[in-house]
C-alpha cells in the first residue's frame, strides 16, 4: 500500500534561478518518502544501521511533470513496488497538497550494504510487503544504450572535481543527490565549450528545463576525493536534448553514470524548438530517441 510523508513546504534554498524547485531537490524529497515508508514498516534507517546494515541508492530517477515553486505545500507518496534478490524498488510521486496535482514521478533502486561494504541479500521482511517479486529491477530501459559512450562526432568535455564535505552524508560518502549537481557542472561546461553558455541562451530567451534525470551508482566517493566527470550529448531532437555523464575516480575506477533530458522552452515556459545554432554547435544529426 502507498505511504505518504508528512506535508512540507518547498524552501527557498531548494529553488533555482528560474524560481522553481531545483531538479536535484526532488531526490532529497524521495528520501523523505523512503524514510516515512520504512518507519511505517518498522524498518527505520537508524534501526538498520544499529544492525550494521545500510539501505543505499544503486539507481535513482525522476520525471518532472509540472514545477513545484517556493512555499508550495507538497508531500511524497511512495510504495515498495518490487523486490529482487539483492535490490528493492521504491516508486515515488511528489504531490501538491492544495489540489492533489502530481508534480513529478520517480523511483529508487536500493541495495542493502553491510559493514564490509558488500551487497547483501534482501531480507524476507522486504519480500513480504513488496507488491511484486522480480528477478531484476530496471528503472531506465535506455540507460545502457546511452552509457555505451559518445557516438562518433559527439562533443564532450571532461572536468576534474572534488567532493566537498557538504556533498557527503552520514556514511562519509558522497550523497547520491549530489551527483545531479555535478551533472549540472558538466553540461554547463559542455555548452560553454561550444560557445553557448547557459547565460547566453537565457538572454536569447532559450531555456532548457530538466524533464527526466537518472543516475546509476557503481562505487562510492569520499570527502575531498577528486574525480573526473565527462559529459557529452549523444542525441537530440527538434525539441529535446540529452546530456550523458560518466564519473571516474582519479585511478580510473567507474563511479557513476547518469543522464538528463531537457526540453526547450521560451521565456513564457511554452515548448519551442531548439535554435539552429544549438544543433549546429553540437554537430549531430537530428534523430528520434525513445
Amino acid at each position: 500500500m502507498p505511504c505518504e510523508s508528512a506535508p512540507f513546504r518547498v524552501r527557498y534554498a531548494e529553488t533555482d534561478a528560474q524560481g522553481v524547485a531545483y531538479y536535484g531537490s526532488y531526490f532529497t524529497w524521495w528520501e523523505v518518502g523512503e524514510v516515512a515508508l520504512l518507519e511505517e514498516l518498522g524498518l527505520s534507517p537508524p534501526d538498520l544501521e544499529a544492525q550494521g546494515l545500510l539501505l543505499t541508492a544503486a539507481e535513482s530517477c525522476a520525471r518532472f511533470l509540472r514545477p513545484a515553486v517556493y512555499d508550495d505545500w507538497v508531500l511524497v507518496r511512495i510504495r515498495l513496488s518490487e523486490v529482487a534478490p539483492k535490490r528493492v524498488r521504491f516508486d515515488t510521486e511528489l504531490v501538491r497538497v492544495d489540489d492533489g496535482t502530481v508534480l513529478a514521478t520517480g523511483a529508487m533502486a536500493d541495495v542493502l550494504v553491510g559493514l564490509s561494504g558488500d551487497v547483501l541479500p534482501i531480507p524476507e521482511s522486504f519480500r513480504d510487503v513488496a507488491e511484486e517479486c522480480v528477478e531484476r529491477i530496471v528503472l531506465s530501459k535506455k540507460a545502457d544504450e546511452l552509457f555505451a559512450g559518445p557516438p562518433p562526432g559527439a562533443r564532450s568535455v571532461t572536468d576534474g572535481l572534488m567532493v566537498r564535505y557538504a556533498e557527503t552524508d552520514a556514511q562519509r560518502v558522497a550523497y547520491y543527490g549530489s551527483y545531479y549537481t555535478w551533472f549540472e557542472v558538466g553540461r554547463n561546461e559542455l555548452t560553454r565549450s561550444v560557445g553557448l553558455p547557459y547565460s547566453q541562451l537565457e538572454r536569447e530567451g532559450v531555456f532548457l528545463p530538466v524533464s527526466e534525470a537518472f543516475c546509476r551508482h557503481l562505487a562510492p566517493l569520499r570527502a575531498c576525493e577528486r574525480f573526473r566527470l565527462t559529459t557529452w550529448v549523444p542525441v537530440f531532437t527538434r525539441v529535446r536534448i540529452t546530456f550523458v555523464n560518466h564519473i571516474l575516480s582519479m585511478s580510473g575506477r567507474p563511479v557513476a553514470s547518469g543522464y538528463t533530458v531537457h526540453g526547450c522552452t521560451g521565456r513564457d515556459g511554452r515548448p519551442r524548438g531548439l535554435p539552429p545554432d544549438v544543433t549546429e554547435r553540437f554537430a549531430l544529426c537530428e534523430e528520434t530517441h525513445p
